[in-house]
């Protein structure tokens, strides 16, 4: 009888211990929201979005290049084919060009500069270039803006052939002038 009691209380402690797994799992069905919810409030707006058009940053050549030849002391005249010429000692070569510049951008400030020449002919003196806007002042190319815009700016490169070439140096000598190279960068506006 012993064995009885013991299969009897057994299967007690087995039904309640069913009856505590069912309770703990309805409770996790409730709370998980099997019989309800809970509710919190939210709403939703719009932050309306746009379109934004992007500046523009150019430098186009606004005609094409010409070179003119002064002599030591002398004036300028045109030179309409350079392998026409026979240059002497003293003579300056120069080359012009005109270029439209394009700054459209609220905050854009831009430099132009003009490239250093890498390689220079022997027996020309480095070069002297000047900037000029086109009222002839002296352009900075520095700090440009927008307001600058569409402006056109001549670009002179002199080369002059050494005055100081003696004898017959560098006589019936080809002198081959590399491109002038003009860079127009963004730049930070807050240096």
């Amino acid at each position: 009888m012993d064995e009885a009691v013991q299969n009897q209380s057994e299967g007690r402690a087995g039904g309640t211990r069913t009856k505590a797994i069912v309770a703990i799992a309805a409770g996790a069905v409730l709370l998980l929201g099997g019989g309800g919810t809970l509710a919190y409030w939210s709403t939703t707006a719009t932050l309306g979005g746009g379109t934004v058009v992007s500046g523009d940053l150019d430098l186009q050549p606004a005609g094409a290049s010409t070179w003119t030849l002064t002599p030591e002391g002398g004036t300028a005249v045109p030179v309409t084919d350079l392998s026409a010429i026979d240059i002497v000692p003293g003579d300056t070569l120069t080359l012009t060009g005109d270029f439209a510049l394009t700054l459209v951008g609220d905050n854009l400030v831009a430099d132009l500069v003009v490239a250093d020449i890498a390689t220079l002919p022997t027996g020309i003196l480095p070069p002297v270039v000047s900037v000029t806007d086109d009222t002839g002042a002296t352009f900075p190319g520095t700090g440009l803006t927008d307001a600058l815009n569409g402006e056109v700016v001549s670009v002179e490169v002199a080369f002059q052939f050494d005055p100081a070439t003696s004898g017959t140096t560098l006589t019936t000598t080809d002198f081959v002038f590399e491109d002038v190279s003009l860079t127009l960068s963004q730049v930070d506006p807050t240096p």
